[in-house]
């Protein structure tokens, strides 16, 4: 019997073979588990929710029990969907579905609507082993456990059927908590591409994603130092429902206890169109606090000089109000900015010496560039742990900025752009889960001569891809260097990065390894215990292809050890571009790279 079949001791045949059900809306908060649940919760595939509404899964219901109890509570299911229902608009102020976004403009979303793609999630906070229950909201069968595919798979969990045509997944309780996709092979859609953009029929495959997927947040509660000491003087506790401008006041905490929010008013101060407004906080405010079952629909900028300050909590931020690239100097409209397009979390004047912590937040459908921190970036850091990010279809979604000496773990990203951008120094990534769209490579190193050293990433999982073609510019790759960003610029091998890249895990039909331009010298560029079992890309799009070209006088000291494709080491007598490694590196730099079983 595979693991994945295998059934612990404590799911005994008296336990399977009871039909446990539980009232609507059962939820329970103690020390042990803490579920939620939003009683405007809108099942709805194809427009906005209503103001006060939470789009809700039309597919899946989950509840969570503590392993040996037998009393099953709701957990709310939320669901993503491209374009949050609003289609192609230009304006906050277009009516859904309008049209009026301009037809040269890609946002990064094409056939995705048109398949029903969309992505549910939900999230509870344990410190003991739990037993997840999943069923349809139809009652329909979700088929048998052997057709149940639990991602990153390098996990395997107990999975086990219940009579109503449900599945229990046995979740052991971990102090990192569990971040995972559970999908169903009949639920499964190629992605088919002919080198420029997803097609019905007739291309190639170049990736597989639930059609309906589903992700699960186990949660560890929050750490004492995560917890803000709230107390009236200290704290400003919003009330759900629509958020004002000033409503946040300015005092050091801001607080959002359970319940949906919504920004309901325009700059100048007039109750006007849905995603024309964010919060800009008080200097005094430093800390956000969102509290487990907290569902604000907005974005977050921070003004404070405070040494530390904070995003903590597991309650969601949404940006489903905001359209594409919404640029806050033109009125929230889709006209992308670099410094002025919005983004989630923002700090527009960050200090030397200041440091974030994001600890819990669940981040929702971005319109742009997720975390940015504008300032002397280089004396500045954060600690981001339990982050996570859905619904990011728009082109330019990535993840957080990883500011030098920044510590990112356990971490779950959604993304449509640069995932990991490791940009600076002595920053550090460890057990990364990576679900990737079609924008920019997994690590993006490029835009610009860098000198880093004492980055690591330790243990990434990537679970998905979906690449449309084979790209230098945006590199179709698990690691990436894209050329400058300006131009006029020339290389600089007196500059170099040095990374270590550990325990990679590549999911699926996997895109290349490598596509680096080199901007600088690479000087113990480590990748050690890397792993495709499901193999690399080999079509006539060359997407598995990687690719260094020359640069004069840079140095590429590239280590590659123990990397696996399909089970079979990569050597340096198969690495080439029609073999097992499909390594196409420029001629100049060998016998200066290696590759070791």
């Amino acid at each position: 019997m595979s693991p994945l079949r295998s059934i612990s001791l404590w799911f005994s045949a008296a336990f399977l073979a009871t039909a446990w059900s539980s009232p609507t809306n059962n939820t329970h908060c103690g020390h042990d588990l803490c579920t939620w649940w939003h009683d405007t919760g809108e099942i709805n595939q194809h427009t906005p929710v209503q103001p006060g509404n939470v789009r809700q899964s039309h597919r899946y219901s989950v509840q969570v029990s503590i392993a040996r109890e037998k009393e099953f509570f709701d957990s709310f299911v939320y669901e993503s969907i491209p374009r949050n229902g609003n289609g192609r608009i230009f304006s906050p102020s277009d009516p859904p579905n309008s049209n009026t976004l301009d037809s040269s403009v890609d946002d990064g979303i094409s056939i995705e609507p048109s398949i029903g793609l969309n992505m549910a999630w939900t999230q509870f906070e344990y410190s003991q082993d739990v037993v997840l229950k999943i069923t349809t909201i139809d009652g329909s069968s979700l088929g048998p456990p052997e057709d149940v595919i639990v991602r990153p798979t390098s996990i395997q969990y107990s999975i086990a059927l219940s009579n109503d045509g449900g599945i229990f997944i046995q979740i052991p309780f971990v102090e990192t908590g569990r971040k995972f996709s559970v999908e169903f092979k009949n639920d499964l859609y190629a992605f088919q591409s002919d080198g420029n953009n997803y097609v019905s029929s007739g291309g190639d495959v170049v990736g597989i994603e639930p059609t309906n997927a589903l992700v699960i947040f186990a949660s560890p509660f929050l750490p004492s130092d995560m917890v803000p000491r709230m107390t009236k003087e200290t704290t400003t506790t919003m009330k759900p429902g629509p958020i004002k401008n000033g409503d946040w006041g300015s005092k050091p905490i801001l607080y959002f206890p359970p319940g949906v929010y919504y920004m309901n008013e325009n700059t100048d101060g007039v109750t006007g169109n849905l995603g024309s407004n964010h919060m800009i906080l008080d200097p005094t405010t430093y800390w956000v606090n969102l509290a487990p079952g907290a569902y604000v629909q907005g974005a977050i900028e921070y003004t404070t000089h405070a040494q530390n300050f904070y995003a903590t909590g597991h309650g969601i931020l949404s940006g489903e109000h905001y359209v594409y690239q919404a640029n806050v100097d033109e009125g929230y409209t889709s006209l992308k900015s670099d410094s002025t397009s919005l983004r989630m979390w923002w700090h527009n004047s960050s200090q030397s010496g200041q440091v974030w912590f994001c600890n819990g937040p669940t981040l929702n459908a971005p319109p742009f560039n997720t975390m940015d921190f504008n300032g002397d970036v280089y004396a500045i850091s954060s600690r981001i742990t339990d982050y996570k990010q859905v619904g990011a279809y728009f082109f330019q979604t990535d993840g957080p900025e990883i500011y030098p000496n920044s510590i990112v773990r356990d971490v779950f990203w959604h993304v449509n752009d640069d995932a990991l951008k490791l940009y600076y120094s002595g920053a550090t990534v460890t057990r990364a889960t990576i679900w990737k769209c079609l924008n920019d490579p997994i690590i993006q190193m490029g835009w610009s001569s860098r000198n880093i050293s004492g980055t690591t990433v330790d243990t990434l999982n990537v679970i998905h891809t979906r690449y449309r073609d084979a790209n230098m510019v945006v590199p179709t790759a698990i690691i990436g260097g894209s050329p400058f960003y300006m131009s006029g610029i020339t290389p600089d091998p007196n500059q170099a990065i040095s990374i270590r890249v550990s325990n990679l895990v590549c999911e699926g039909p996997c895109p290349s390894l490598v596509r680096i331009t080199p901007l600088q010298s690479y000087r113990n560029l480590e990748l050690e215990n890397l792993a495709f079992p499901d193999g690399l890309l080999k079509n006539p799009l060359k997407i598995g292809q990687s690719y260094i070209p020359a640069s004069p006088g840079v140095v590429m000291d590239l280590k590659i050890a123990n990397w696996t494709v399909g089970g079979d080491h990569v050597t340096m007598d198969n690495f080439q571009s029609d073999s097992l490694g499909q390594l196409n590196i420029d001629v100049s730099y060998w016998g200066k790279w290696s590759i070791t079983p």
